[in-house]
């Protein structure tokens, strides 16, 4: 038998969408009881039971409700009315949407890199800084940080990608950041952000909609420029702007 908690647990740590559905309470007749746990995913196969019959398929439809949300919230049932079943009996269930840090991948560990990297897993991200000069790394490792050097063709091969996946490229050289936004266009993702004038922006976005494989519609979902638009100059002052951008886009997605 599946273990629902354990199967909810994977499904944070690898993003996953899933809603856990647990019966916090009964009273009357009930064909399951406090405890009973159910989980959801997002094309609406489920793991475990609260009930089965109507009681079950309304709940489901109201964990697909919650799929996209960061809030955890309960609802009451009346089986007798709502769920038109013949138990009498109520059911409380409580909804707990998986959610995990957000994967935050910055391509170049040059000035804005190192700061939106250190400002960023402030803000709950699971950030990777990666760079294929292993001298620009810095020295004095960030706890929170994970550190990859290596040529970004092989270091783009071995990174995982899901449907919470952020991915930042600033890196030295803007041919570098065009393959990298190239390549995560075809990857399953959140968010796509490169570090261009507007300018270079156009005409990245002219060569990557030349490619047949790319989509159209997701091109132009790209950041690019990316951040809010603010004066700023400095590094610092630079990284703030993406940091904004990254937090703005992901609070909507809940």
């Amino acid at each position: 038998m599946n273990d629902v908690l354990a199967l909810f647990q994977d499904c944070k740590e690898k993003g996953t969408q899933a809603v856990l559905c647990l019966i916090s309470n009964t009273t009357g007749s009930t064909p399951r009881k406090t405890g009973s746990k159910m989980l959801v995913y997002s094309d609406a196969s489920i793991v475990g039971s609260v009930g089965g019959g109507k009681v079950e398929h309304l709940v489901i439809q109201d964990a697909l409700k919650r799929m996209n949300s960061s809030i955890a919230d309960a609802l009451d049932y009346d089986l007798s009315g709502d769920a038109a079943m013949q138990c009498g009996g109520k059911v409380s269930v409580y909804f707990e949407p998986a959610q995990s840090k957000l994967t935050l991948y910055i391509f170049g560990a040059g000035h804005i890199g190192k700061v939106l990297a250190n400002y960023a897993k402030e803000f709950a991200f699971k950030v990777v800084l990666l760079d294929n000069r292993d001298e620009i790394m810095p020295e004095q490792k960030s706890a929170g940080i994970n550190y990859k050097v290596g040529d970004y063709t092989n270091l783009l091969k071995e990174l995982p990608f899901n449907a919470n996946t952020f991915v930042v490229s600033t890196t030295h050289m803007h041919t570098h950041d065009e393959e990298i936004i190239s390549y995560c266009l075809k990857q399953p993702h959140a968010y796509l952000g490169m570090m261009a004038s507007k300018r270079k922006a156009a005409l990245s976005r002219k060569k990557w909609s030349e490619d047949q494989t790319l989509e159209s519609e997701k091109i132009e979902q790209v950041k690019a420029p990316i951040g809010v638009p603010i004066a700023c100059e400095t590094p610092e002052e630079i990284a703030i702007s993406v940091l904004a951008q990254l937090i703005d886009f992901r609070n909507k997605l809940s």
